[in-house]
């Protein structure tokens, strides 16, 4: 059995789900606010625009068009990464809330459920790092300040810790008082590890 208290190990995981609903809540908040789209640095943008083709002919019409461009591109640029962020974050649950489900039973399928588990968990924390990128992406394109988005990056580097303390914990699926089937020479073990396996997945599908 697990070294781990069992009432730790619930909190552990309940803290994992709780956490991760406050960050998709902020960031879905973020999404709504159009990423912080800040005009006041957008106009500056347009301003050293306008100084530099101060030598062209019909400078204001020069610089209206480029606003209307870049205002069409910043309304497509921000519904595509709503629509892009949006999955991220549906992944990172589904990964996890999957990996989750399957709990390693004692029988010959232990290990590979244990596999199994830590597969999907361990594609939550990927997710999650590349959730960060998204939005490292976001703020190299957007006129945004990046002074406001320190604090998205502390909550999920924070998320991935308690997904990588998920993961540590369930090491205590590799312990058991019963024997350890050795399945190199008990070939109705791997059969029978195989087809429970498959059979929890379909459950789960």
């Amino acid at each position: 059995m697990s070294s781990v208290p069992e009432g730790r190990r619930s909190q552990s995981n309940f803290q994992a789900r709780h956490n991760y609903y406050q960050l998709r809540d902020e960031v879905t908040k973020l999404m709504l606010n159009d990423f912080g789209f800040d005009k006041e640095k957008y106009e500056a943008r347009i301003e050293r625009y306008r100084q530099q083709n101060s030598k062209s002919g019909n400078i204001d019409k020069i610089v209206e068009r480029w606003r209307r461009k870049s205002d069409a591109f910043h309304k497509w640029f921000i519904d595509k990464e709503c629509d892009a962020v949006l999955e991220i974050l549906r992944r990172i649950e589904s990964e996890f809330t999957y990996g989750n489900s399957i709990f390693p039973s004692d029988t010959p399928a232990k290990l590979l459920e244990y596999l199994e588990r830590r597969k999907h968990i361990t594609a939550a924390i990927a997710n999650c790092y590349i959730l960060e990128q998204e939005l490292q992406y976001i703020i190299r394109t957007l006129p945004v300040d990046m002074n406001k988005y320190y604090h998205y990056e502390k909550a999920i580097k924070a998320q991935i810790a308690l997904y990588k303390g998920v993961r540590q914990a369930d090491n205590r699926f590799l312990k058991s008082k019963k024997k350890t089937v050795d399945v190199s020479k008990d070939i109705t073990a791997i059969s029978d590890c195989i087809i429970a396996v498959m059979n929890k997945i379909k459950g789960n599908s």
